[in-house]
């Protein structure tokens, strides 16, 4: 039995994801006049040979064949027709599109905190891998001269993946019930639950048909309902919500701030990058048709000013390059190390949190879902073990 209604299930969820979805409304009411038809001829040939086992069969089946048609008529008229049970149950009258509002609320909140976890990791990694080098000019000869004093935070890029890693499957979960609230909304009145009517009122699925019907109200009713339900809970429990100062993540050390417009500069950056010939080549063309001041103007910028401007920035940059490593070492990266902890040790606990409380929410979802078909089920007289999900609960 269970491996029938499984075989079911996934034929009907073909029929459902088809290009022109089917519409087996109308076979409802053919089949049920088919099934009457047929026990009636039944009960006339079970009278025409005076056979009592056949004729008792004959009436139990009229009898069933009754009880489904009202059972259809009551589960058509007050769960698909009618909004009272859904408002009673859940609150809202359009449930369903409330309980996609509520998952795309939960989706919206892991993408922002998935956001702020990648803004954070880029500048984390900025300023773990800034690494300022620089030569030392001592004469006719230097002394090359690196630093790295912030590469300890890289640690927590690490954390980060894992932290992105949960969000990750967070949003699965939550993208996952919303498809499926979407396949029940559509699929359900139009494939799946006129089919499990049919199934219904043929007396030799009838206890399949009922397993049916339960799946059908439980993804259309009671998997709504369980995810508004999980949504006040979380209001009840004040759910997280990360939102780290970002801006206490920029290291902005002052020694690259102050050498960034010179980096960033494509005229000055040019002209450092050229050869003392080029430079004093470039440098000299406005004086090119005075008479005698090209060679002077050469030779001058050639051997005295290209070389003392490359001496100057390479002084600069070691004396700062100096200073900011003393600083460092004198306990000035303190400050900044502090504010990353303050900025994402909340950060973290707020992530796990908000988490914790989705996987939370899927349980319920599960629990209240799958227990509401399964208890229908079985008041209908269907299957009580539901194939494939009797270990989730």
């Amino acid at each position: 039995m269970q491996l029938r209604v499984a075989l079911v299930l996934f034929l009907m969820a073909n029929l459902a994801f088809a290009v022109e979805p089917m519409d087996l409304t109308f076979a409802v009411p053919a089949v049920a006049i088919i099934v009457a038809i047929v026990l009636a001829s039944v009960a006339m040939l079970a009278t025409a040979i005076s056979d009592p086992r056949l004729e008792a069969w004959t009436k139990t089946e009229l009898r069933e064949l009754i009880a489904g048609v009202i059972i259809i008529a009551l589960i058509t008229g007050f769960f698909i027709s009618s909004n009272s049970i859904s408002i009673a149950l859940t609150g809202e009258g359009d449930y369903l599109n409330v309980s996609k509002t509520v998952l795309d609320s939960w989706i919206a909140e892991y993408d922002t905190a998935f956001i702020h976890i990648i803004r954070a990791a880029t500048k984390l990694r900025a300023a773990a891998t800034y690494s300022p080098y620089m030569n030392i000019p001592l004469w006719y000869v230097s002394i090359s001269y690196s630093t790295n004093p912030l590469g300890g935070v890289g640690i927590l890029l690490g954390t980060m993946n894992l932290t992105a890693q949960a969000l990750t499957n967070a949003i699965f979960i939550s993208e996952g019930i919303r498809l499926l609230v979407v396949f029940m909304e559509i699929a359900a009145p139009r494939i799946l639950l006129p089919a499990a009517f049919v199934m219904r009122l043929i007396p030799f699925t009838r206890k399949l048909g009922n397993t049916m019907i339960a799946i059908c109200i439980a993804g259309m009713v009671f998997l709504p309902f369980s995810i508004i339900l999980a949504d006040n809970l979380n209001d009840l429990i004040n759910v997280p919500h990360p939102r780290p100062n970002l801006n206490l993540l920029d290291a902005n050390p002052w020694a690259m701030v102050m050498f960034e417009p010179l980096c960033e500069s494509q005229a000055i950056r040019t002209l450092l990058s050229l050869t003392d010939v080029v430079f004093a080549l470039l440098v000299c063309l406005p004086v090119i048709w005075i008479p005698g001041a090209y060679p002077v103007c050469y030779n001058v910028t050639k051997e005295i000013v290209y070389p003392l401007i490359n001496v100057v920035f390479q002084l600069a940059g070691t004396a700062m390059m100096t200073a900011w490593e003393g600083y460092f070492t004198g306990g000035g990266g303190a400050d900044y190390v502090n504010d990353v902890f303050g900025v994402l040790h909340p950060f973290f606990v707020d992530v796990s949190n908000l988490v914790l409380v989705g996987y939370l929410d899927f349980i319920l979802i599960a629990i209240v879902t799958i227990a509401g078909a399964r208890s229908l089920s079985a008041a209908l007289g269907g299957e009580w073990y539901m194939a494939g999900v009797q270990r989730l609960i």
